[in-house]
């Protein structure tokens, strides 16, 4: 496998970065209309921020 399980990605990003769809800080789990992204997801925003502060 050469890229990291999905999963791995979001809870990452989720602890890096700022979500700019749903306004949330580091270490919160996004959400939609107040209710949790499935999975602990994260939008696909939040996972291009993370990997801008991590560049």
């Amino acid at each position: 496998m050469s890229d990291p399980h999905p999963q791995r990605v979001s809870n990452w990003a989720q602890a890096k970065a700022c979500c700019p769809e749903c306004q949330v800080e580091p270490g919160v789990s996004c959400h939609k209309d107040g209710r949790p992204l499935r999975n602990g997801d994260t939008h696909a925003r939040r996972n291009r921020e993370a990997m801008e502060v991590a560049a």
